[in-house]
């Protein structure tokens, strides 16, 4: 709970795990309210909703993981209070729209949904650091932020009007410098942040695509392609095929000189005698102890030999079905996207992958119906199996990937994959979840892998939601931190001085650009940057 003045509004924050830790912190630090903590469990007593202060607080954020009980909650707490403020975290997109819609002064948010956009945008683009969908959480068009040096997107040396031309996005800051003047030179060292439709921004390394005649090219003999062949064999299986080889040939060798037989027939007989009962020739037993022994050497040898053989055939084919039973099938393909999680946000990223139009390879070990029927519907390819055992992620052909998104619940474990990922190609872009401020930070610092934290990137939209409907969340432009607010109304009030325009969902036109509060019209739905010290405008001021 946060010191503050008595006369302060009271902030009510049902839930006890990471993501209400982190609502708490982001309210603290923008200051003016008391924040007050309440256990879910005690929340579903009036008493104690009553006792915490719901008739007096100006909002409740309700942030359990439990969909039903964050909804009644809400509900009691409007009844003990008409004119408090909700915010629900629900996982089911469609139902916090009909809620949003029939509860006056009431925002839902998804943590799934919201966080999804991001780690699809990373997967998309390695510069994407903040993505959603606008102005629809479900069916919004994508749109996020991006980042990078001037030489790697190709526009070193343009004007920021002709670099916003050939990018087709808002450039946002060049360098330190926000709002930079469309006539401004770009460097090719300068770092640029833009804002737009998140498409695939993506170099290609060479491990991906190699012109034709980079590789010199080196003549094998023959022998040298068999021995290379023979060396990627199974170890076991090619000592059992040589000795087998030998076998035959000194038992062949042996019958040509003993019974003056011909080289086919000597050979023949060697194979009769290894895969049937015998010779066939009674006079066999007539030419002397060391052809009868060697007969017998040669049948034993065949019996033994065969069944080695018919064991490995059956092993195989058991393997083969208890891999297909169990979803796992090698993936042969180039540049799809390797997804290892199909929770909710892993659900959520291959639906956002595959309506740009994307191949998606997903790896669960307990996929849920919705998937499965996905897999069967459309360009997904689901293996049921644990991403950490390396054979499995070895199915999903990493070594031609675009990227591989790594998002189960578990921090160790999601190490443990992006890892195993990187030791299939060490370039392999990786997108991974990570909880734990201190786990993340170490494996930025110690393997460089960029991660995102779900609760990292909602908690500033449930804070800002608790005080300002529209807000989406919180990114770093130009060294300061911005506020990111979506507002409805069109034009016709008074600009909020100091806010960026982004860009403007018009009807007719979708997703438009935009530099100045003048490009606003009428009926517009806008999103704005606000940086520090400029307050959030209130709903529906949104104009010049």
């Amino acid at each position: 709970m946060t010191e503050a003045l008595a006369h302060d509004p009271a902030i009510l924050i049902v839930g006890d795990d990471l993501l209400a830790e982190r609502v708490c912190d982001e309210l603290a630090a923008a200051g003016g309210t008391r924040v007050r903590v309440v256990a879910p469990k005690v929340a579903d007593d009036d008493e104690e909703l009553l006792e915490a202060g719901v008739a007096s607080a100006v909002a409740i954020l309700t942030l359990s993981s439990d969909d039903e009980r964050n909804l009644s909650i809400a509900l009691r707490a409007r009844m003990l209070n008409p004119h408090i403020r909700v915010v629900l975290r629900q996982f089911g997109t469609k139902i916090g729209r009909k809620i949003e819609q029939n509860l006056p002064d009431s925002t839902v948010l998804s943590p799934a949904a919201h966080s999804a956009a991001t780690y699809a945008g990373a997967a998309l683009d390695p510069g994407c650091f903040f993505a959603l969908r606008f102005p629809d959480m479900v069916a919004g068009a994508f749109v996020g932020f991006t980042f990078g040096f001037a030489n790697e997107l190709d526009v070193a040396h343009l004007t920021v009007a002709e670099a916003e031309q050939k990018l087709g996005l808002r450039v946002v800051a060049l360098g330190n410098l926000c709002e930079p003047v469309p006539d401004s030179l770009i460097d090719a060292n300068d770092t640029i942040a833009a804002f737009g439709r998140v498409i695939e921004r993506r170099t290609e390394t060479r491990h991906e695509r190699e012109p034709p005649g980079s590789r010199p090219y080196v003549r094998r003999t023959l022998a040298e392609s068999l021995i290379e062949t023979l060396a990627r064999t199974n170890p076991i299986l090619r000592t059992i095929a040589v000795s087998a080889a030998v076998f035959y040939a000194v038992a062949a060798f042996f019958f040509h000189l003993a019974l003056h037989l011909s080289w086919p027939g000597s050979a023949f007989d060697v194979v009769q005698a290894m895969t049937s009962a015998g010779f066939g020739d009674t006079s066999v037993v007539r030419r002397g102890t060391a052809i009868v022994l060697g007969a017998m050497v040669v049948m034993i040898g065949g019996t033994i030999f065969t069944s080695i053989f018919i064991g490995y055939v059956s092993a195989a084919i058991t393997r083969a079905q208890w891999t297909a039973q169990q979803g796992l099938r090698r993936i042969r393909a180039h540049g799809h996207y390797v997804v290892c999680g199909g929770g909710r946000i892993g659900g959520a990223v291959v639906n956002l992958l595959i309506e740009a139009g994307k191949h998606v390879v997903v790896i669960d070990s307990h996929p849920d119906p919705t998937l499965v029927r996905r897999a069967r519907e459309s360009r997904l390819d689901l293996l049921t199996g644990d991403a950490t055992n390396e054979d499995v992620l070895a199915l999903c052909d990493v070594p031609h990937a675009a990227a591989v998104v790594v998002l189960t619940n578990s921090d160790p474990a999601n190490l443990e994959i992006a890892l195993g990922a990187r030791a299939m190609r060490a370039d392999v872009p990786l997108v991974v979840r990570m909880e734990d401020r201190t786990f993340a930070q170490a494996t930025a610092s110690l393997f460089g892998i960029a991660t995102f934290s779900p609760a990292a990137l909602t908690a500033p939209a449930f804070a800002g939601l608790a005080r300002f409907p529209g807000t989406l969340g919180r990114v770093r432009i130009a060294g300061k931190e911005h506020t990111i607010v979506q507002l409805w109304g069109g034009a016709g009030t008074q600009a909020q001085a100091g806010a960026v325009p982004l860009c403007a969902w018009r009807a007719g036109r979708g997703i438009v650009l935009i530099h100045s509060f003048e490009e606003i019209v009428a009926g517009d739905t806008v999103i704005y940057a606000i940086p520090p010290g400029v307050p959030v405008p209130e709903p529906g001021i949104v104009s010049a």
